[in-house]
């Protein structure tokens, strides 16, 4: 092995122990931050040590095909003790700075999709319903209002009136039935609203 190649791996070694201790801390202030608990801790102390152990050996393998010596180890962990003990601190403050401005604007980004999408569409459905509603009542009225009007010429229709119960009596209880349920239906829905 050649001395630039020894100097690399060094330099790429003490730069993962830098890294495994950006990774730890971030997964350190995310873990106070959400509170985890039990299984949760376990499984991803796990895969902590997992990708460590990949990001590790993939610089090792890249920078010198894998073979091991002491002060690779030496490096690791003076690059991992030279982080918490002189950037660990501010390193904890920019994570937490960086998760308070992701929570923030996932804050604004729901209030706005709330706003502008959300908010309109509930009163355009509401305003649908009671125009609905509205004409539902209209046409009930001029219904009644025609058949007041049709009333004086009953005694015309008298003498078919058996024939005419006997073939539009089922389709006019149906009619009867669906308007009773459209009825309560937009009522109940119209209290529920208010």
């Amino acid at each position: 092995m050649t001395l630039y190649t020894q100097w690399t791996t060094m330099a790429l070694m003490f730069s993962s122990g830098l890294l495994l201790g950006v990774i730890l801390d971030t997964y350190r202030v995310l873990k106070a931050r959400f509170r985890l608990r039990g299984w949760v801790v376990s499984l991803i102390d796990l895969l902590y040590w997992t990708v460590s152990a990949g990001l590790v050996f993939s610089l090792l393998m890249w920078s010198n095909w894998g073979q091991l010596r002491f002060y690779i180890f030496v490096a690791v962990c003076m690059g991992f003790f030279l982080y918490y003990h002189w950037v660990s601190k501010q390193m904890i403050r920019l994570i937490q700075l960086i998760i308070k401005v992701i929570e923030k604007l996932v804050h604004w980004t729901l209030l706005a999709l709330r706003a502008l999408i959300w908010i309109p569409l509930v009163t355009l459905w509401a305003f649908l319903e009671n125009m609905f509603q509205f004409l539902f009542k209209i046409l009930l009225i001029l219904a009644k209002a025609f058949l007041k009007c049709l009333a004086p010429l009953e005694w015309i229709a008298r003498p078919f009136k058996k024939y005419i119960q006997k073939g539009t009596g089922p389709f006019i209880q149906k009619f009867h039935q669906i308007c009773r349920r459209w009825k309560t239906w937009l009522f109940k829905n119209r209290e529920k609203g208010e």
